[in-house]
């Protein structure tokens, strides 16, 4: 074993537990939705994520404060619009589309992605990466939709707003996920995830001010804790920490552990057993994952060339 394959397995690695925390987030939540409105819910999560990561902006104050309003831009688009305007666009999908379409809709974000990282981050791909992104894809479509085509249901009870706003979130997402991976050039890992929560917060408030305000009392504060400090904080830390050497293309594969991670909770917890479908497709993503041998490519100035580069004065 080379010295560079424990690197080359942990970034991927780092990327895939941090998708599987996130799948955890709906077990804590389903409580929290019962007793709160959804903009309060992740308004005081994002409050103790502040709470918990704020000294890290204290302690990185000056090399905050050399960012260039480019830079901003990216901790903006990441904190407002992955964390919060993705989250409420998607949420909302559900009002205007069938819960299939939405799902559907969303597995476009590897595509979204794998193309915005080929435009902004010029960085390396494995060199199977092409012949097994269909591989990839198809095993996320099989843990997804184990028993029916999706294409049956689409159309039906579907309009057009939510459709848009499924579309729209996936691409948020995506965003979130190239822009991250540009912003660890100039910020440690642990200090983007602070800028994340700090920047998403009064995007937030504005959100929940529309949609309705909600104080947590004794019963709401341990979940809520729960969903802001293990799928919020430890998921981030740990995306980051992988994503600092995992292409954006392949980061993003990487995140379809979350569906993967819901049939196993949904086992576990509610007696639902996985799909023999969805069994091959826990199968086909993790061998096309596996067989990519991907190669560490650290996020820094150089790796991502032209597209962090000064403009000319």
């Amino acid at each position: 074993m080379s010295a560079r394959t424990p690197r080359a397995f942990l970034g991927p690695a780092a990327v895939s537990v941090a998708a599987m925390l996130w799948a955890t987030d709906g077990f804590w939540r389903n409580t929290l939705i019962q007793t709160m409105p959804s903009g309060a819910i992740v308004v005081w999560e994002h409050v103790i994520l502040v709470i918990a990561t704020g000294w890290l902006l204290v302690r990185e104050r000056r090399h905050i404060a050399a960012l260039r309003p480019a830079e901003w831009l990216s901790v903006f688009l990441i904190g407002a619009g992955a964390s919060g305007l993705a989250t409420v666009l998607f949420t909302q999908a559900f009002s205007y589309a069938t819960p299939t379409t939405v799902v559907l809709l969303h597995m476009t974000q590897p595509i979204f992605a794998i193309s915005l990282a080929s435009l902004m981050l010029p960085e390396p791909l494995p060199p199977r990466f092409w012949p097994l992104l269909p591989v990839a894809l198809g095993g996320a479509y099989l843990i997804a939709f184990p028993d029916v085509s999706p294409f049956l249901s689409l159309g039906a009870g579907d309009r057009p707003l939510g459709v848009a706003l499924a579309l729209g979130a996936a691409v948020l997402w995506a965003a979130g996920t190239v822009l991250g991976r540009r912003m660890l050039a100039h910020v440690p890992y642990s200090t983007l995830t602070a800028l994340r929560f700090a920047s998403a917060l009064p995007a937030l408030l504005v959100i929940a001010a529309l949609t309705g305000w909600g104080t947590p009392g004794p019963a709401e504060l341990p979940p809520l804790l729960a969903t802001a400090l293990v799928s919020g904080l430890l998921g981030l830390l740990l995306y980051y920490w992988g994503l600092r050497d995992t292409p954006a293309a392949v980061a993003t594969l990487c995140e379809l552990w979350f569906p993967v991670t819901a049939i196993v909770v949904g086992a576990l917890f509610l007696n639902t057993l996985p799909a023999p479908n969805q069994v091959i497709g826990i199968a086909l993503l993790w061998i096309a994952l596996a067989l990519m041998r991907h190669r560490p490519v650290p996020a820094t100035p150089e790796t991502v060339g032209a597209a962090l580069a000064p403009t000319p004065t």
